[in-house]
């Protein structure tokens, strides 16, 4: 199970077969380059002087010399999407410099916290699979061996009985919930691009502290490439435009062109902000409250800082709450199984 898990949320970072630390060292050696002045060119000659960097270097430039634009060529190269994302934009904005940082901070971020969750995470799942197994144990050995011990004993065998039945119900509980997740997790992850976006929004609705994240998430990326757009002196209207036709953010592409439908018939860009469930309402505020570009555009920049702090000190959070639950859990259900196989004892001592 923890195998898994760790692979699964592994695969989610690492976009193929090319390792996080290559993609951020790549990203952080390029930024630097190009920040001394040297072409992209140069920069990626520059970088295939590691050895590690050659082939990722040779698949980049033979995707530019065919014309392709650069976040395509990162993705031919195996990149994670969230990179590709920032790149993507590129192509309408032209600051490659902008989006190559905030890629950098936003996949820095990401890994930091799946190494803490991996950190984290492998005692506890250790502990659960020990849980498992004694429970196994419990179930196959100990039990039947009690029931045969105080058959005899008529107040001893029943509460006997009444803990095998508590320990099947326990241990086909614990299988089923894993299986379930297993399955689920695999069924979900190759098949939720079949899924529509309006259905997936709609199970996002349904799971608390997911929906909480995905809010952010999305607000954040909103706030994000429209203050982008918005440097350029782009209009609102060709912004949202940009937004709906891109591929890459399946729910900024779904609720621009619900904004487009809207502003069409003369809404209030802020008043359809406020309507959207996945948009936090705060954005709608900042919308409401200028009129002028560069203060929109320095405060959606603002709060997409915010944002991005306020989405790494949950995830620390959430990952921090891992350890004591699971500890806590165990250790419930430990004094449970203590008490269930002396309680015959006592019973049976009691009446003697």
């Amino acid at each position: 199970m923890g195998s898994f898990v760790s692979k699964l949320i592994k695969k989610r970072i690492n976009a193929g077969n090319l390792s996080p630390n290559i993609q951020l060292t790549f990203l952080k050696r390029l930024y630097r380059l190009l920040k001394r002045g040297y072409s992209l060119t140069e920069a990626l000659h520059i970088i295939s002087w590691d050895k590690q960097m050659k082939h990722v270097v040779k698949t980049i430039h033979q995707s530019l010399y065919a014309g392709q634009y650069l976040d395509e060529a990162l993705t031919k190269a195996q990149f994670h999407q969230m990179i590709v994302i920032y790149i993507y934009f590129v192509r309408i904005n032209g600051d490659l410099m902008t989006s190559l940082g905030k890629s950098i901070d936003m996949f820095e971020q990401r890994m930091n916290a799946f190494q803490k969750f991996k950190q984290i995470s492998r005692y506890p799942i250790f502990l659960i699979s020990i849980f498992i197994l004694l429970l196994f144990l419990i179930k196959r050995f100990i039990l039947p061996s009690y029931a045969e011990m105080f058959q005899f004993h008529t107040e001893s065998a029943s509460t006997v009985q009444l803990t095998f039945f508590l320990f099947n119900i326990l241990f086909t509980i614990l299988i089923v919930l894993i299986v379930i997740i297993i399955i689920g997790s695999i069924l979900w992850y190759f098949n939720k691009h079949k899924v529509s976006i309006e259905k997936q929004l709609e199970i996002y609705h349904y799971l608390p502290i997911y929906r909480q994240y995905v809010r952010l998430q999305t607000s954040f990326y909103f706030a994000t490439h429209v203050s982008l757009f918005l440097r350029t002196g782009m209009s609102m209207k060709n912004i949202i435009k940009h937004l709906e036709s891109q591929n890459e953010l399946p729910i900024i592409q779904y609720y621009a062109s619900i904004m487009m439908q809207h502003l069409s018939r003369g809404y209030q860009l802020n008043e359809l902000l406020q309507t959207l469930p996945f948009i936090d309402p705060q954005l709608a505020t900042i919308f409401q409250q200028h009129n002028h570009i560069e203060a929109l555009e320095k405060d959606l920049a603002t709060y997409a800082d915010f944002v991005a702090e306020n989405i790494e000190k949950k995830m620390m959070q959430f990952i921090m709450f891992i350890q004591p639950v699971t500890f806590g859990l165990l250790g419930l259900f430990i004094i449970i199984i203590y008490f269930s196989l002396l309680w015959p004892m006592f019973q049976l001592i009691d009446s003697i």
